[in-house]
């Protein structure tokens, strides 16, 4: 029996993407199936099981799906059982990009009976709310496109690291002056600490040149850090132990070019000792990204 590749159970809104990840996913490897009833999947789990190599598994499951939660919750339970820890990922969207989704591509919403295509979405958020509360990772494509949208899935399901890599941290910087990060689960705001950009020999450069970093430390990073450190160290051990497959944690100064820049690389490097798994350091509003 080859239990030990991936099962992973792919739901969400309808129009957040999710033939588009079973395409990635499928690309990487993954024998993937769309559309299939919820009860099968422990059947689907023991037929890939019988095969000679390890395969992962991915599946799509919509609202369509019928009594979705309560059948979903039992064959959870039976893979379970079966030794296999199956990963609920859950794909959302803002519903205005929802709308021009479906009428970009003039297909009605699966559950179009509902009414208008803003009432079948309404409809569909408030049946699916309780199935993306159980989800091991949300990933909201409302800024990205098809190709962002592959990309992404395949960065956190690459299968360099489906062997040993319990939990994903991504560590992104930001400027507030932009907006707050849509997908993050945790931000912290540093902007009480010095900035450097008021210091016209520092103010060109960025949080990844030294200068910078050993001033933002200096004036106040350190001491915000292990205020940060105090949540991650407790929090992340847990989302890990829970099963979670991605952690997105945002800092954010001013304009995104200091003070959070330096702080997230600092940042990611205290997080890759406690060996949770694979750490991303991105920093979004940066002018010059390396």
């Amino acid at each position: 029996m080859a239990r030990n590749a991936r099962f992973v159970i792919v739901t969400g809104i309808s129009g957040s993407g999710r033939s588009t990840c079973l395409h990635a996913l499928e690309d990487l490897g993954y024998y993937c199936v769309d559309n299939l009833p919820t009860a099968l999947l422990p059947s689907l789990e023991t037929m890939m099981a019988e095969r000679l190599t390890a395969t992962p598994v991915a599946v799509g499951i919509d609202i369509r799906a019928g009594e979705l939660l309560g059948d979903l919750d039992t064959a959870i339970v039976a893979l379970k059982n079966d030794g296999v820890q199956a990963e609920l990922l859950f794909l959302d969207c803002d519903d205005d990009i929802l709308i021009r989704r479906f009428a970009e591509t003039r297909r009605k919403h699966p559950i179009w009976q509902a009414g208008t295509v803003s009432e079948s979405i309404r409809f569909e958020r408030d049946h699916m709310m309780p199935v993306r509360e159980r989800a091991t990772l949300v990933v909201d494509t409302s800024e990205m496109n098809i190709h962002q949208l592959k990309r992404h899935i395949q960065r956190i399901f690459d299968p360099e690291y489906s062997a040993d890599v319990r939990l994903i941290v991504s560590m992104q910087s930001f400027g507030f002056k932009h907006g707050l990060p849509r997908d993050a689960d945790y931000v912290f705001d540093v902007r009480y600490v010095d900035n450097p950009y008021f210091v016209p020999a520092l103010s060109p450069m960025s949080g990844l040149d030294a200068p910078v970093r050993d001033f933002v430390l200096e004036r106040g990073g350190n001491e915000a850090m292990k205020r940060m450190w105090y949540l991650l160290d407790y929090v992340l051990p847990l989302h890990a132990q829970e099963g979670r497959a991605m952690v997105s944690v945002a800092i954010g100064c001013t304009g995104g070019q200091h003070r959070s820049v330096a702080l997230a690389e600092a940042m990611a490097e205290h997080v890759r000792t406690m060996r949770l798994g694979r750490v991303t350091v991105s920093h979004r509003d940066l002018k010059s990204k390396v």
